[in-house]
């Protein structure tokens, strides 16, 4: 019988310490159970739930959803949002939204990313499931049925960097960035903490004139794409894994710095199917660093309630920050 950790405790093994599960990949955390669909996720107890909403102060809400056509164009050559009006009647209107989740505000769910030597997703997800439609598995519904809250913590690395880098280019944000930022904002971790990093793509993306963006829009996937992200490193997956955080975010397209390097660790092979650990990007992070920095905290009451669709690979977020 493997092991299974206990969401409680406070002293988890740290990722050169995770011990080997046979069958599973080299470096998989799937301790939370056979059956299991939450990964990181498990960490949001009762207890850290309640002890989160403690650090609401004033009832000051901040949504972190973008627009459903931000960015516009969509990137990487996905799905344009689609909204349509339908009159049924004097007085009476319904409406038809037709979108890519992942061309805007989103979470990357377990079915997103597989481990690219085994092709297997988190907890031992088999592809043949995913496109047999044998099973809902690891599909992001599981997290709709329990919703994501907890302690929400805002990096603006974006800010303490001083605005020197462009977000717009290749520029990798180390695990020493993040652990100095962090001390800058007097801000400290918490196992199950919601991780959000301010990367300044979003404020430099809001910079572009239209044709700027399409000419972002019109390069391939696997093109000339440029951006800001967190460093392929094997600190930056010490400091993710090894802080416990549930789920970790940002105001970046990919997360990583893109394109990723093929001689280093691609850091969604391990978050998504060796940790379950999920993964927010194109997160609206403005009006929060403006309201962390008025309060002068940088951590937050943190809600998201993801689309219950069975089997879906990921969602939108539609979560909030509340103080």
């Amino acid at each position: 019988m493997l092991m299974k950790f206990d969401p409680n405790s406070k002293s988890l093994p740290k990722r050169a310490d995770l011990p080997e599960i046979p069958g599973a990949p080299p470096g998989a955390a799937w301790f939370w159970g056979e059956d299991d669909e939450h990964g990181r996720l498990n960490l949001l107890t009762a207890e850290r739930i309640k002890a989160a909403s403690g650090l609401i102060k004033y009832g000051h809400v901040v949504p972190l959803n973008l627009p459903l056509d931000f960015p516009n164009p969509p990137l990487f050559n996905r799905e344009k949002t689609e909204h349509t009006l339908k009159h049924l009647a004097p007085g009476a209107f319904d409406e038809v939204v037709s979108c890519n989740p992942q061309s805007g505000s989103q979470w990357d769910g377990f079915r997103h990313f597989a481990h690219p030597p085994t092709k297997i997703f988190y907890n031992n997800l088999r592809e043949e499931e995913i496109l047999g439609r044998t099973s809902t598995r690891c599909g992001a519904q599981a997290w709709a049925e329990t919703g994501i809250v907890g302690r929400g913590v805002l990096l603006d690395v974006y800010s303490w960097a001083k605005e020197s880098y462009d977000p717009l280019t290749t520029y990798s944000i180390s695990a020493s960035d993040l652990v100095e930022c962090a001390k800058h904002q007097n801000t400290t971790f918490e196992p199950g903490d919601i991780l959000v990093i301010r990367t300044g793509w979003v404020a430099a993306y809001n910079k572009l004139d239209e044709a700027g963006r399409q000419k972002l829009a019109d390069i391939p996937f696997f093109g000339e794409q440029n951006y800001v992200g967190v460093e392929q490193s094997e600190e930056i997956l010490d400091f993710l894994h090894d802080n416990y955080f549930a789920a970790a975010a940002s105001d970046c397209i990919c997360f990583e710095a893109w394109p990723p390097n093929k001689e280093k660790p691609m850091i969604h092979a391990y978050m998504l199917p060796l940790w379950g650990m999920p993964i927010g990007e194109l997160w609206d992070t403005e009006n929060l660093a403006e309201k962390c920095k008025k309060e002068g905290t940088y951590t937050f009451f943190f809600t998201s309630a993801p689309d219950n669709v069975a089997g879906s690979v990921g969602s939108r977020p539609n979560a909030m920050a509340i103080f």
